[in-house]
Protein backbone atom coordinates (compact mmCIF):
# COMPACT_ATOMS: atom_id res chain seq x y z
CA UNK A 1 0.00 0.00 0.00
CA UNK A 2 1.55 3.50 -0.76
CA UNK A 3 0.85 6.46 1.32
CA UNK A 4 -1.39 7.88 -1.23
CA UNK A 5 -3.82 4.83 -0.19
CA UNK A 6 -3.80 5.51 3.09
CA UNK A 7 -7.26 6.85 4.78
CA UNK A 8 -8.22 8.02 7.64
CA UNK A 9 -12.34 7.98 8.74
CA UNK A 10 -12.80 8.11 4.97
CA UNK A 11 -10.22 10.70 4.49
CA UNK A 12 -7.34 10.15 2.14
CA UNK A 13 -4.20 11.18 3.44
CA UNK A 14 -0.98 11.86 1.10
CA UNK A 15 -0.57 13.83 -2.16
CA UNK A 16 -3.14 15.16 -4.49
CA UNK A 17 -5.49 13.17 -6.72
CA UNK A 18 -5.15 13.49 -10.26
CA UNK A 19 -8.02 15.49 -10.56
CA UNK A 20 -6.67 17.69 -7.97
CA UNK A 21 -3.20 18.52 -10.23
CA UNK A 22 -5.11 18.61 -13.23
CA UNK A 23 -7.43 21.38 -11.88
CA UNK A 24 -4.87 23.07 -9.70
CA UNK A 25 -3.59 26.61 -11.00
CA UNK A 26 0.12 28.08 -10.83
CA UNK A 27 0.34 31.89 -10.06
CA UNK A 28 3.42 33.83 -9.66
CA UNK A 29 3.55 35.19 -6.11
CA UNK A 30 4.52 38.80 -6.26
CA UNK A 31 7.56 38.04 -4.21
CA UNK A 32 8.90 35.79 -7.02
CA UNK A 33 7.94 32.46 -4.93
CA UNK A 34 5.73 30.06 -7.32
CA UNK A 35 2.60 28.78 -5.78
CA UNK A 36 0.16 26.13 -6.62
CA UNK A 37 -3.69 26.48 -5.75
CA UNK A 38 -6.23 23.43 -6.09
CA UNK A 39 -9.19 23.09 -5.62
CA UNK A 40 -10.72 22.92 -2.17
CA UNK A 41 -13.25 20.60 -0.44
CA UNK A 42 -15.37 19.93 2.54
CA UNK A 43 -12.59 18.68 4.47
CA UNK A 44 -10.02 21.21 3.63
CA UNK A 45 -12.58 23.50 5.20
CA UNK A 46 -12.77 21.49 8.45
CA UNK A 47 -9.16 21.22 8.93
CA UNK A 48 -8.53 25.07 8.63
CA UNK A 49 -11.51 25.59 10.95
CA UNK A 50 -9.55 23.24 13.65
CA UNK A 51 -6.65 25.18 12.81
CA UNK A 52 -8.23 28.63 13.34
CA UNK A 53 -9.64 27.17 17.18
CA UNK A 54 -11.27 30.67 17.83
CA UNK A 55 -13.31 30.63 15.00
CA UNK A 56 -12.03 33.75 13.35
CA UNK A 57 -13.31 34.27 10.01
CA UNK A 58 -9.87 35.87 8.76
CA UNK A 59 -7.80 32.99 10.66
CA UNK A 60 -9.67 30.59 8.89
CA UNK A 61 -9.11 31.90 5.02
CA UNK A 62 -5.20 31.87 6.21
CA UNK A 63 -5.66 28.00 7.12
CA UNK A 64 -7.60 26.66 4.45
CA UNK A 65 -5.02 29.07 2.04
CA UNK A 66 -2.65 26.45 3.67
CA UNK A 67 -4.64 23.67 3.16
CA UNK A 68 -4.80 24.32 -0.26
CA UNK A 69 -1.49 25.46 -1.32
CA UNK A 70 2.31 24.47 -2.00
CA UNK A 71 4.49 26.99 -2.29
CA UNK A 72 8.09 26.14 -4.20
CA UNK A 73 6.71 23.00 -4.61
CA UNK A 74 6.45 21.93 -0.69
CA UNK A 75 3.40 21.90 1.37
CA UNK A 76 2.74 25.24 3.88
CA UNK A 77 1.00 25.43 7.02
CA UNK A 78 -0.94 28.51 8.79
CA UNK A 79 1.92 29.52 10.50
CA UNK A 80 3.89 29.57 6.77
CA UNK A 81 1.17 31.90 6.01
CA UNK A 82 1.13 34.38 8.90
CA UNK A 83 4.72 34.86 8.08
CA UNK A 84 4.52 35.53 4.22
CA UNK A 85 4.66 38.99 3.00
CA UNK A 86 1.56 40.68 2.65
CA UNK A 87 1.38 40.77 -0.82
CA UNK A 88 1.97 37.07 -1.66
CA UNK A 89 -1.04 36.74 1.26
CA UNK A 90 -3.46 38.71 0.03
CA UNK A 91 -2.65 37.20 -4.27
CA UNK A 92 -3.50 33.73 -2.48
CA UNK A 93 -6.22 34.67 -0.60
CA UNK A 94 -7.79 36.59 -4.13
CA UNK A 95 -6.67 32.63 -5.66
CA UNK A 96 -8.69 30.68 -3.10
CA UNK A 97 -11.78 32.82 -2.27
CA UNK A 98 -12.30 33.11 -6.34
CA UNK A 99 -11.70 29.47 -6.87
CA UNK A 100 -13.50 28.09 -4.23
CA UNK A 101 -16.61 30.70 -3.57
CA UNK A 102 -18.64 31.21 -6.70
CA UNK A 103 -20.59 33.75 -6.35
CA UNK A 104 -24.23 33.07 -8.36
CA UNK A 105 -24.84 35.40 -11.55
CA UNK A 106 -26.88 38.47 -10.72
CA UNK A 107 -30.38 38.45 -11.52
CA UNK A 108 -30.89 41.28 -14.34
CA UNK A 109 -33.70 43.87 -12.80
CA UNK A 110 -36.73 44.02 -15.01
CA UNK A 111 -39.03 46.50 -14.96
CA UNK A 112 -42.44 45.36 -14.02
CA UNK A 113 -45.14 44.86 -16.52
CA UNK A 114 -48.45 45.28 -13.98
CA UNK A 115 -49.54 48.65 -14.25
CA UNK A 116 -50.77 48.26 -11.07
CA UNK A 117 -47.29 48.00 -9.46
CA UNK A 118 -46.28 51.50 -10.74
CA UNK A 119 -45.85 54.44 -9.27
CA UNK A 120 -48.94 56.86 -9.74
CA UNK A 121 -46.67 60.51 -9.80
Amino acid sequence: MKIDDTTVNGVRIGGAEAKDEQTARAIDLPSGAHAVVRKGYGRDLMRAQRAAAGGDANAVVFALIAEVTRVEGRKIVYEDVLEMDLADVMALQAEVIDENFDRPPQRASQASSNPESQSRN
